[in-house]
């Protein structure tokens, strides 16, 4: 007894130990004075952001901007660097300058005139854009660059920033000014580091330097604010650094820019909303699609610069780049290095209205893995032709193959786009897609079910290859309000019998063939749509309210041979939910049936069906289907509910358990699926993903009746999608 006492006295004088050393560890150091400070003075800060970021309603500017690219390092792949970058590898040393005539129009429009343009190398449309992509921000916005980075401005930027107080400095006009140094809580593209200069008692932004990651560059922003209270919200210098590294290879390039404000209006304090919101947001980025005149004038560009040329600038100004001669680009290797080049890049061709991609033959980029389907290859082309008022004739086919199942889809189709400003769209469509068992096998599958010990392989049900032929229209009634149509052919054939004899009655149902005419029709409507127009083409952008979609197909019979008699309706709710400082949640909520069941049919639901291809994270599939429910599973019944739940943060996992890889992470997903089905009452699926601009991966548990089912990957590359 006295030796468990002793023991017991020396676990717990352990555990004290181990508790204040704990406590040593997770309570916070002192704070030091500037700390305290610089969390006071942006408290101040952050409280004015609100107003500050919406003051300026317009204004009219000059922008001049001088630009320069370096090649810092190569290797062969630079030669597909501008597929990534905005590169031109043809000049390894580049300087140019240019002015534009700009337009802003509060909340977010931009529009960029370019008139005049001249440099050593004439810069191609991705490097103009590349200097607006990022001078285009609002140093007050709690998120910018489409919420790709949290600013230290932001409601909760104490969670994700630490503020420290470097100095105060007195200007000669008597301001005082505070050197605000702030530094990310962990590692994360989703955050930068730097100083901010604010103005005492009226907390205005006076200065930014700050540095961060975006894309594949880094970046340093060095930007300064008019001290006038006429221009305080508007940049009056910048200075962007970015410096890209991708495969060994390294590029630097710098820009100056200075702005001349011609006109600016703000918004008056007494300004009220208008109560009808404007959902159009047409011209949130614009770039003129003008030809650039090229001016050589010495004279023009010295009027226009802000400050002179250096010597270095002056002497690269000079240079001549070297152009490779066909004779130097000779010789087996390189001859090797071009094929290659050809059949694994993305081929991207526009001449006039035409525009052509296509995905490459041997492209890397268009593979994919799943646990339950392994590995997957696509083959797109997309060919383009663009007529008056925007209207355009589209060719879309595509071809991929599972290896796992081995099998091929495609689909061959076309869209005429003959009503942009409606997005009204023809299409007509010609494919395959899952292979399936009739209505007659389900009383089947719910005998065996019954046994313990069912599977799917000993039924060897997959017995009807399936084709289809669909001629769909798409048009707008009113904004958010769309509604389709379509008539469609569908045609299922037997497939090859397997080695199992299945019995005499299966063998009977194996030699018909069933053909289905079908009539669609159906809308999705979503209050309060958000949309721009991209020329008289109308885009949808976001919403605050849900998405609501209903459909019904009816089955004609003896139309070209069909024999088809039934209904279907299905509908589904489906909405993303912004929570602020990038992250949202996602949930879909359908369902679905078959009704007047007068005749064999195949349980095709246009809801819930098998996706055999990783989808891009910007399709909302990636997160609205069932990954590892066997393909047999969605023809099985006659009517399903289903639910599906994501929720997307880029500060999950890899903050608390990899800091630093956390910065290669740009959003982390949970996800939860459930299933009903009168077969298959209760099916889940839980999952955990992450990704970035190079490709996204998640990791799926299946559970059935809560008990352990599976478990699977989903891969997909995110780059040239």
């Amino acid at each position: 007894m006295k030796i468990v006492l002793n023991i017991f006295v020396l676990l717990l004088l352990a555990a004290n130990a181990w508790a204040d050393n704990d406590a040593r560890r997770s309570s916070p150091l002192p704070e030091r004075p500037s700390v305290r400070q610089g969390d006071s003075i942006m408290r101040n800060v952050i409280a004015h952001a609100d107003r500050y970021r919406t003051v300026v309603s317009q204004y009219e500017a000059e922008i001049y901007i001088k630009g320069k690219m370096k090649i810092l390092r190569q290797n062969f792949l630079m030669r597909f660097a501008h597929h990534i970058l905005p590169v031109d590898r043809k000049t390894p040393d580049m300087i140019f300058e240019m002015v534009s005539n700009s337009e802003f129009n509060a909340p977010n429009s931009y529009l960029h005139h370019f008139e005049a343009i001249n440099g050593n190398s004439i810069p191609n449309e991705a490097k103009q854009k590349e200097i607006l992509t990022f001078l285009n921000l609002n140093v007050y916005s709690p998120t910018i660059y489409n919420e790709g980075i949290i600013m230290p401005v932001a409601r909760e930027a104490s969670k994700f920033y630490r503020f420290d107080l470097e100095s105060v400095e007195e200007t000669q006009e008597g301001l005082k000014i505070f050197n605000i140094r702030f530094m990310p809580r962990w590692w994360s593209q989703k955050l930068i580091s730097g100083n901010l200069y604010i103005l005492d008692k009226e907390w205005r932004i006076d200065k930014i330097d700050i540095n961060g990651h975006f894309s594949f560059a880094e970046f340093n922003i060095v930007m300064t604010f008019g001290r006038d209270y006429r221009r305080f919200a508007l940049p009056q210098h910048a200075d962007l650094s970015l410096q890209y590294k991708i495969a060994g290879n390294t590029i630097a390039c710098s820009y100056h820019t200075a702005f001349k404000y011609k006109a600016v209006e703000w918004v008056e304090e007494d300004h009220e909303p208008e109560d009808i919101p404007t959902y159009n947001l047409t011209g949130y980025y614009q770039l003129s699609a003008d030809t650039i005149p090229i001016i050589r004038n010495t004279s023009y560009w010295a009027d226009k610069r802000d400050r002179p040329l250096t010597l270095e600038e002056r002497i690269t100004y000079n240079y001549t780049p070297f152009v490779p001669t066909q004779e130097s680009d000779s010789g087996f290797f390189q001859r090797s290095l071009k094929m290659t080049r050809r059949l694994t890049n993305t081929v991207n061709l526009d001449y006039k209205t035409t525009r052509l991609k296509y995905s490459g033959l041997l492209n890397p980029f268009q593979l994919g893995y799943s646990g339950r389907d392994g590995i997957t290859y696509r083959q797109q082309l997309r060919l383009s032709k663009t007529f008056d008022r925007d209207r355009q004739l589209r060719f879309n086919p595509e071809l991929g193959f599972v290896f796992k199942r081995k099998e091929l889809f495609f689909r061959v189709g076309g869209e005429w786009e003959y009503k942009p400003e409606r997005m009204g769209v023809l299409s007509l469509n010609v494919g395959n897609s899952n292979q399936g068992f009739s209505s007659r096998m389900m009383g089947e599958i719910n005998e065996q079910l019954k046994d313990s010990a069912f599977n799917f392989d000993n039924l060897n049900l997959e017995y009807f290859k399936h084709y289809y032929i669909e001629l769909k229209n798409r048009h707008e009634l009113f904004n958010g309000l769309q509604l389709f149509s379509s008539l469609s052919y569908h045609r299922r054939v037997p497939a090859n019998k397997s080695a199992i004899d299945p019995g005499d009655e299966v063998n009977e149902l194996i030699t018909e063939h069933y053909n289905d005419f079908l009539l669609t029709i159906g809308f999705s409507y979503t209050p309060g749509q958000y949309y721009w127009y991209d020329g008289y083409r109308k885009e949808y952008l976001r919403s605050r309210y849900p998405t609501f979609s209903f459909e019904f197909g009816r089955a004609i019979p003896n139309v070209f041979g069909s024999n088809g008699n039934y209904g279907r309706i299905e509908a589904d709710v489906h909405q993303s939910i912004p929570l602020g400082l990038s992250r949202k949640f996602n949930y879909h909520i359908g369902g679905g049936i078959y009704t007047a069941q007068k005749s064999t049919y195949f349980a095709d639901f246009r809801y819930f069906t098998r996706h055999y291809f990783p989808e891009s994270w910007d399709d909302n599939d990636f997160g609205g289907v069932f990954h590892q429910l066997r393909s047999e599973w969605f023809n099985a019944s006659d009517k399903y509910v289903q639910l599906h739940l994501m929720y997307e943060s880029p500060f999950i996992f890899f903050q608390l358990m990899k800091p630093k890889a956390s910065k290669y992470v740009l959003s982390e997903r949970f996800y939860v699926s459930q299933l009903w089905m009168p077969i298959k009452p209760n099916y889940t699926e839980l999952g955990y993903g992450f990704g970035n601009h190079l490709f996204n991966v998640a990791m799926f548990v299946a559970l059935d009746r809560m008990r352990y089912d599976g478990f699977g990957f989903k891969f997909a590359f995110e780059l040239f999608q």
